[in-house]
């Protein structure tokens, strides 16, 4: 074994791993509590305890584009030079619940996201469908469709009741999508930790001052405020602190009490 080294007697303090450190700085943390805050001011925060959906995405059976709900069955075959005639029945706007239902020869105009009208189980692109001359209630269909063709069902992308988002999940855009789409305008996240940063050294100058011989700029304080920003951090950057214990003292009894 290697003593460990000595200067003036004394025996130096080791330098700590990078791992150890954190360690350490994590053990020596308090626990913070949280805050419920709009979704517009969520993103980058992190999610308290876990959440499930409280509805089904998408919330009803409904199109995947503009066209025509039909029954896949009355279509078998239907090709271009051999197209299917149906009697359209009515039109499906977005945000509106159908009443009318498509039986057999029938269909509905329909567009993205409307609901899928009863007796209907596929959706026809409008691009193979073509008015009959004459007869604008007459749609020729050009192509065949399978059962839920072009149908986004009810529950497809979340299931009421589902995980939603887990405990210590990092709010991105796409979380503040969810959320809202399942009906939050709120959630509960974890307070922002206070981070005060101080540099110390003799040397340091802050720019873009003056460099006399022997100084060089302090760069690590800016760099470090970004770090902690976007680490979900509040920083609290300190004016540079000479290398003199008594300022150094007076430096952090200033910001533990900030």
């Amino acid at each position: 074994m290697f003593d460990s080294p000595t200067i003036n007697g004394n025996t130096p303090h080791l330098m700590l791993s990078l791992e150890e450190a954190v360690e350490r700085s994590i053990a020596a943390a308090p626990l913070l509590g949280s805050e419920i805050v709009p979704l517009a001011d969520a993103g980058g925060r992190f999610v308290v305890s876990a959440l499930k959906a409280g509805m089904s995405l998408p919330g009803f059976d409904n199109s995947a584009m503009d066209g025509y709900a039909a029954r896949s069955a009355d279509l078998n075959g239907a090709t271009t030079e051999s197209p299917v005639e149906l009697s359209c029945i009515g039109v499906i706007p977005a945000g509106v619940d159908p009443v009318d239902t498509v039986d057999e020869g029938t269909c509905m105009r329909i567009f993205t996201g409307s609901p899928i009208p009863k007796g209907a189980d596929a959706v026809i692109m409008q691009e193979d469908c073509s008015s009959t001359p004459g007869d604008e209630n007459t749609v020729r269909c050009n192509d065949s469709i399978k059962p839920w063709e072009n149908i986004r069902l009810k529950g497809e992308d979340v299931r009421e009741g589902d995980p939603l988002i887990t405990a210590g999940t990092r709010i991105t855009a796409g979380t503040i999508g969810l959320l809202a789409a399942t009906g939050h305008d709120s959630v509960e996240v974890g307070l922002m930790p206070k981070v005060g940063l101080l540099s110390t050294g003799s040397e340091l100058v802050e720019p873009p001052g003056e460099l006399q011989p022997g100084k060089i700029y302090e760069s690590n304080r800016d760099m470090l405020v970004s770090l902690v920003a976007n680490a979900n951090g509040l920083p609290t950057p300190y004016p540079i602190v000479p290398d003199m214990l008594e300022d150094t003292v007076t430096a952090l009894e200033q910001a533990f009490a900030d």
